[in-house]
């Protein structure tokens, strides 16, 4: 499944009291899928699903691109990913080929524009689409593109309609049937030629794998690097095959709290624990565990208390799952806005390490990453109703002895602790450390002539 590849990422550096220097993040080398050498880190941007909904336009999504340039770009983020209802109902509308037609009220520009505008901010563009052909196009049996085949000719209606989460009336494919393949790459190619970047396609179940298979050869055919991200609440047993034809794959079901005031809630969030913990050994370099967007940065509307906030962005930080923001950027507030800015805590999530759980209790949980230089990212977090103090014991790490300790949220440094570290928690908050074992620390110079005291 892997590739290396050289990463352009960031890399962080602590120095603690002038003297011990430690990389908490060292990419020099990183390694990508070797379908598409893509994904060697989780993505970072913004997805328009949990605050435009069913209205996206062209308007707002170039707005979302221009505060994505203004105030996350520099911190990592890149991918403008535009989620559905940008189609014309497709039961009765599609183009001449039998795919979707864009929705020219609310794209009057068509979708290439905006994909060239988003590229001239020096971002990533991403589109989203489902499995299955049309009912428009089985009804006209419009023409594949660049074959003597029809709709009607590589419809499967002895399998139904496909899992489609907002329309009916997409119909299954039957891929042994001459003209199938080429249904979906000319789809592939209408994507490319919007110049997208990134294609979320949803819907994905295990009797879907035909299609994906279709779909990863169709993308891949283009000549286009193109992120494939897999949605949702895959099952686990196939992860092998979503490896093998993806970049990402979705863990569960949205983070979405429908029905409710409010972007999501803490059950929503919490039940990620869970999976983390299960998708864990399943993901690296070249694809990642997804856990659903991050919806931190609306005030009250987000439905979650500061603290729950912080952990939830610390929980897919220690995961590695991607950094993909579901907030209104037109009602960003500052604290969410410092949540998901925060470098270090960014340098978690980028570390290309995802974490393992160590410790679970009915209240409590610890997730932990083993850097390559020997230190570790530790995520202590208190999923119970009252305050309690949350514990780590370096023995339970696998090393003995002091360790420098230091908090990614505030920055600051903690001092030596001789044999583990203590957190002392309010409802569903979390704390997030970086330790560096005595032993893996480096003096420098090397010598120690000018900088260590004896």
């Amino acid at each position: 499944m892997l590739k290396k590849i050289f990463s352009t990422m960031f890399s962080f550096s602590l120095v603690f009291s002038g003297i011990f220097t430690v990389s908490i993040l060292d990419p020099e080398e990183t390694e990508a899928s070797s379908y598409n050498n893509l994904a060697g880190r989780p993505f970072m941007g913004w997805s328009s699903w949990s605050s435009i909904r069913k209205k996206p336009t062209e308007k707002n999504i170039k707005a979302a691109a221009d505060i994505i340039a203004e105030k996350f770009r520099s911190h990592g983020y890149e991918y403008v990913n535009l989620d559905d209802y940008y189609q014309l109902d497709w039961t009765t509308n599609v183009d001449k080929y039998g795919r979707w037609v864009v929705d020219p009220k609310k794209f009057p520009n068509g979708m290439k524009a905006v994909g060239d505008y988003i590229h001239r901010k020096g971002l990533k563009f991403g589109l989203y689409v489902t499995l299955g052909i049309p009912k428009g196009a089985i009804d006209q049996n419009t023409p594949i593109e660049g074959t003597p085949y029809h709709a009607k000719d590589i419809v499967d209606f002895s399998k139904g309609q496909k899992v489609s989460f907002n329309f009916d009336n997409m119909y299954s494919i039957n891929f042994s049937k001459p003209g199938a393949q080429e249904y979906i790459e000319s789809w592939a190619r209408l994507f490319a030629s919007y110049g997208v970047d990134y294609l979320k396609i949803d819907g994905v179940r295990n009797q879907d794998i035909p299609d994906i298979e279709a779909w990863a050869k169709a993308l891949k055919k283009t000549g286009r690097p193109i992120h494939v991200e897999l949605s949702n609440n895959l099952d686990i047993k196939n992860v092998s095959t979503w490896q093998q034809l993806s970049n990402g794959w979705r863990t569960d079901h949205d983070v979405e709290a429908y029905g409710t005031p409010t972007h999501t809630n803490w059950e929503k969030v919490s039940r990620r624990f869970g999976d983390v913990a299960e998708w864990q050994p399943h993901a690296g370099s070249g694809g990642w565990n997804d856990l659903d967007s991050l919806n931190v940065a609306n005030g009250s509307k987000d439905g979650l208390t500061a603290d729950e906030k912080r952990s939830y962005v610390s929980l897919w930080a220690i995961a590695a799952s991607h950094f993909v923001i579901g907030s209104d950027f037109t009602k960003l507030d500052n604290y969410g806005l410092s949540l998901l800015t925060n470098d270090e805590i960014i340098g978690v999530n980028q570390s290309g390490v995802t974490g393992k759980r160590l410790s679970k209790t009915s209240t409590s949980q610890v997730f932990f990453q083993e850097l390559p230089d020997g230190s570790y990212n530790i995520g202590l977090f208190n999923t119970g109703l009252t305050p309690q103090n949350i514990s780590v014991k370096w023995d339970d790490l696998g090393f003995k002895g002091s360790a420098m300790v230091h908090d990614l949220w505030s920055h600051e440094d903690l001092g030596n602790k001789d044999s583990g570290f203590t957190a002392s928690l309010s409802t569903h908050a979390s704390q997030m450390i970086h330790v560096v074992p005595a032993a893996a620390l480096t003096v420098s110079p090397a010598s120690g002539e000018t900088e260590v005291t004896p």
